[in-house]
């Protein structure tokens, strides 16, 4: 993924600071989207959740409901978010050095926008790989490689990063796993059930094995006839993907108003003859679909507009 270091940018056009847009944290369209797609596992998990309370005296089950429900705040709690970064996401502190060359990007990337820069902080990935994101809500994770790039290319991507917070992509995206967690995990512990009977019966005869088929899939189709809507859930995952990769876009022409687009358009050029789709076009169509990223060429033509 990593550019070459001897490319020099052909576009530095940056606007004027006077001009730049004033801009407020918010969510925008697709992390609205994403929410609600996440809505039927939050239920599943407030289901899961409630069950387990079932079991609780009386006052406390109540009380764990709500503890639960209340939880999904820590997202923007700073204290939480740092420790997210150091387990969930592997980041760290920048040491001196690197804080001494990403500040003054980043500050300059927030004046032009219009954003107070100091309510984010940056944290550093130890990864060759040219990547940064954002995450939780206030963090900024930027990689080992992204730091070997030119100033003007590392700029325009933590402006992409800086249009992921805007719009609320990042806290919406970790809100909507942190409640699926309950839902997911009963999921994992019924699959190895399911996959523990499934090798049992087999060793007990092939008869064994079709009854079990034969049960578990007319309970499968049972549902499905019960409650249609229910064939509805297995296209989730497909939309998520979809609502990341309009993230993905979203996050990049908020670079491009920026001025940052012919930046962005070239850095994008740089990876794609660096090969950096050829896997993603011999993937499969579900896995395609299932991607978070849209492929480059759409990027850089999303970008084409802020090119004068």
């Amino acid at each position: 993924m990593t550019q070459p270091q001897q490319q020099q940018p052909q576009f530095v056009v940056v606007p004027d600071a006077g001009a730049s847009p004033q801009v407020r944290r918010g969510a925008d369209v697709t992390s609205v989207v994403s929410l609600l797609l996440n809505l039927p596992l939050f239920l599943g998990s407030l289901l899961v959740i409630w069950l387990i309370s079932r079991m609780m005296p009386s006052g406390l089950d109540t009380a764990f409901v709500i503890a639960w429900l209340a939880s999904g705040a820590l997202v923007f709690h700073r204290p939480t978010e740092r420790g997210l970064a150091r387990l969930l996401f592997k980041m760290r502190r920048p040491t001196g050095a690197e804080l001494a060359a990403l500040q003054p990007l980043w500050d300059d990337v927030t004046r032009r926008a219009g954003v107070d820069g100091s309510r984010y902080e940056l944290w550093m990935e130890d990864t060759d790989e040219l990547n940064a994101s954002a995450a939780a809500g206030h963090l900024v994770g930027v990689t080992r490689g992204a730091m070997r790039q030119p100033p003007q290319h590392l700029s325009a991507v933590l402006a992409h990063e800086l249009g992921h917070h805007v719009g609320g992509h990042s806290w919406a995206l970790l809100l909507g796993h942190w409640y699926a967690v309950p839902v997911r995990m009963l999921m994992t512990v019924v699959k190895f059930v399911l996959r523990f009977l499934f090798y049992f019966t087999a060793e007990l005869s092939c008869l064994a094995v079709g009854v079990f088929v034969l049960i578990f899939g007319s309970l499968a189709v049972a549902t499905f006839l019960a409650f249609p809507p229910a064939v509805a859930l297995y296209t989730i995952p497909f939309l998520l993907a979809w609502s990341g990769r309009q993230s993905e876009l979203r996050a990049d022409r908020f670079a491009g108003r920026l001025g940052y687009g012919p930046l962005m358009i070239e850095l994008f050029t740089g990876w794609q003859a660096e090969g950096h789709d050829d896997a993603a076009r011999k993937a499969s169509p579900v896995a395609r679909l299932m991607s978070t990223h849209p492929p480059l060429h759409q990027r850089i033509r999303a970008l084409e507009t802020f090119v004068s």
